[in-house]
């Protein structure tokens, strides 16, 4: 949990110090820019399957270890993008987002029904790539981008008061492409697909009056379609 707290004012304190910047760029001029998205996450594959987990506790809910998928639903973030363009339209940039999702409905209301704690995901990834962007006049614009850099993944707290699991923090190699519109000089719209990392699930300080936590790690394949809502400065 330190860690997590560690990263998020990591995060913030990149976010307070670029946004004083007043670099920005017109259409078509060499420069740079800061980019705050909105998100929308909505999970693909083994993330988003359902898997009501076995074990000990039946059919009911049981820690992340005795998924096999990830249960996740739609979710939301807020990230940041810094680009540097030059005069041809290409850019390099720099970016780093908070990506919060829940589990699905079936399973948010199985942890209910036993009072247990959900845990949720939150993945933080930092990306550094290139991107390409053109203006149709000064009104409407396309761009696309592709990067590659390193994923973290934070799960919280699961179980009851007496017998609370936590988990260590996981980083895994991460990458992403996409593109959208660009809406004159300070709005884009996009999507992106996001690959999240093959992460490492596992209990952190394991104890023996805690059983699940005993449990041997696990992989799970993390990847999302990301919906940016860009405000550009």
């Amino acid at each position: 949990m330190k860690k997590f707290k560690t990263l998020v004012l990591l995060f913030a304190v990149i976010i307070g110090s670029l946004g004083v910047s007043n670099a920005q760029f017109s259409n078509g001029e060499q420069g740079g820019s800061f980019t705050l998205n909105f998100i929308g996450a909505m999970p693909l594959g083994e993330f988003s399957g359902t898997d009501v987990g076995t074990g000990i506790l039946g059919s009911t809910p049981t820690t992340p270890f005795l998924f096999d998928k990830g249960n996740a639903s739609m979710g939301a973030g807020l990230g940041f993008k810094v680009d540097y363009r030059f005069n041809f339209g290409m850019s390099v940039y720099i970016s780093a987002d908070v990506l919060w999702n829940q589990l699905n409905k079936d399973m948010r209301s199985k942890y209910d029904d036993i009072s247990k704690t959900k845990p949720n995901y939150i993945n933080f990834p930092i990306m550094l790539g290139l991107g390409y962007q053109c203006y149709f006049g000064k009104v409407f614009g396309l761009y696309a981008n592709a990067g590659a850099g390193l994923g973290l993944l934070y799960i919280t707290p699961e179980g009851w008061s007496d017998q609370i699991t936590n988990f260590r923090v996981s980083t895994a190699f991460s990458w992403q492409g996409g593109g959208g519109i660009l809406l004159g000089e300070h709005i884009s719209i996009g999507a992106h697909y996001h690959f999240l990392g093959n992460h490492t699930i596992e209990a952190k300080d394991p104890t023996i009056s805690v059983p699940l936590s005993m449990l041997p790690s696990r992989k799970q394949k993390m990847s999302i379609l990301s919906l940016k809502l860009g405000i550009i400065f």
